[in-house]
């Protein structure tokens, strides 16, 4: 890649040269966390690269390659050949420029991938992945994260995150949402359930757990307490609650965890929007998260706002919450919507997420951007996490802050943002690692 990609003014590149070197800083991924703790070393570039990757995986069947040659048992080196095929083919869209950052960044690899190249770069990314430096850890190291929180859910086992510096859980509430427990709790009653929640969090925290995440999909409907929930957690534990009554339970199950949230000075993420249940061909063959989930209509704001209101009134307060919508005609929504919920003397208790999944490109970085600035407060964002399953993803922080950069110096020539590159830079620092950073630190304690 070219040193000015996505950078087109000599004040983009300044402030990239600002900001390029900054250590990572990713609050919410789905990493395999046994890879990390085991030191994972990948047999070849497909195991690291394409196999666990549903991005890719979505674009290979827009291209027409087999599913046998996806998800089924073809040799690694076919499946890469099938990937070397469908990249050329996806100008234009992110995968396209973050396969060619994460073969150069990572290997050293310039040559463009395609099926002439395919067997070269293969042997050659598999000749380095049996050297040191190459195994799950050392590829942390090589992209300078230097904090990460992949989602546990409520039965992982957490002593995977022991020894671990700088690798850290964050909770993955849907499970709980979906009564969907552990074989061992047997809550008789919705405070016994509540309780079992309480302790499982208290396990995550002395594991350093600082941020919750939970889905709230196309699906969610959010209902104030009417004073029935305590029977109907009774109804379901008899296997008799009615269909009607499940949005009920959930959005009382979600303020109680928003509470003990809030309460552990906790984060909590709220990712509004997928339409999840597309096909049920694809969900048989590729399990829960295979990539043919697509954006939902546009989301209920007076829903959302009533169960902020609702956050905001209860026992421990309203935690810290970040809001990811999926939908890009809701950015403006979202971005007005921080300025609705707000602590006394807390900087950014509300806040718009980075761009997120299928927006996690230019075009969504930057109406993402453009939304908080017009609508809130840029200068709280939090900044970019991958949410991602893939080691080599963490090249999309370099992605970001590039387009970052360039927005912020486009936005100055325009005088939508002040030309002072002093002022520039700052703003360059926060949305790049300083903001993340405090919001951490702001919560251990």
């Amino acid at each position: 890649m070219r040193p000015d990609f996505l950078l087109h003014s000599s004040d983009a590149q300044a402030l990239y040269e600002t900001v390029a070197h900054f250590p990572l800083i990713d609050w919410h991924n789905h990493l395999f966390i046994k890879d990390i703790q085991q030191n994972r070393r990948f047999r070849t570039i497909t195991e690291l690269w394409v196999s666990s990757d549903p991005y890719k995986h979505r674009a290979m069947r827009i291209c027409g390659e087999k599913e046998s040659l996806i998800t089924g048992e073809a040799d690694d080196f076919d499946r890469f050949a099938a990937w070397s095929r469908t990249l050329p083919q996806l100008a234009g869209n992110p995968l396209y420029f973050w396969s060619a950052m994460e073969l150069e960044r990572v290997f050293g690899i310039t040559d463009p991938l395609n099926e002439k190249t395919a067997r070269a770069i293969y042997e050659q990314a598999n000749e380095q992945l049996a050297q040191e430096g190459f195994t799950a850890r050392g590829l942390l190291r090589r992209f300078h994260v230097e904090y990460a929180a992949p989602c546990v859910g409520l039965a992982d086992d957490l002593s995977c995150f022991d020894g671990l510096s700088g690798i850290v859980p964050s909770f993955r509430g849907d499970d709980a949402l979906n009564l969907r427990l552990p074989s061992d709790w047997q809550p008789k009653t919705l405070d016994d359930f509540t309780a079992c929640l309480s302790q499982r969090l208290q396990a995550l925290a002395e594991h350093g757990c600082l941020f919750a995440d939970h889905a709230l999909d196309d699906d969610f409907v959010y209902l104030p307490d009417d004073g029935r929930n305590a029977a109907r957690f009774e109804s379901w534990r008899h296997g008799n609650l009615p269909p009607e009554d499940i949005h009920h339970l959930q959005s009382e199950i979600l303020r109680r965890l928003a509470n003990e949230y809030a309460r552990r000075h906790w984060v909590l993420q709220l990712h509004v929007g997928a339409l999840r249940k597309t096909s049920d061909r694809l969900r048989r063959i590729a399990g829960p998260a295979g990539g043919y989930a697509t954006i939902s209509s546009s989301a209920d704001m007076a829903s959302l706002s009533t169960l902020l209101n609702d956050m905001e009134q209860a026992e421990n307060g309203m935690p810290r919450i970040i809001l990811y919508p999926l939908s890009p005609n809701d950015l403006a929504p979202f971005a007005c919507l921080t300025g609705s919920f707000t602590g006394d003397g807390v900087r950014g208790q509300v806040r718009l997420g980075p761009a997120w999944w299928y927006c996690d490109q230019r075009m969504g970085i930057r109406e993402c951007l453009s939304a908080a600035a017009a609508f809130g407060v840029l200068s709280v964002h939090p900044g970019m996490t991958t949410d991602s399953r893939s080691l080599l993803s963490f090249v999309r922080h370099d992605y970001f802050r590039r387009v970052l950069c360039d927005f912020l110096a486009e936005q100055a020539q325009q005088d939508e943002l002040p030309r002072y590159i002093v002022t520039l830079a700052k703003l360059a620092y926060a949305l790049s690692y300083g903001n993340a950073k405090q919001l951490i630190t702001e919560t251990i304690r």
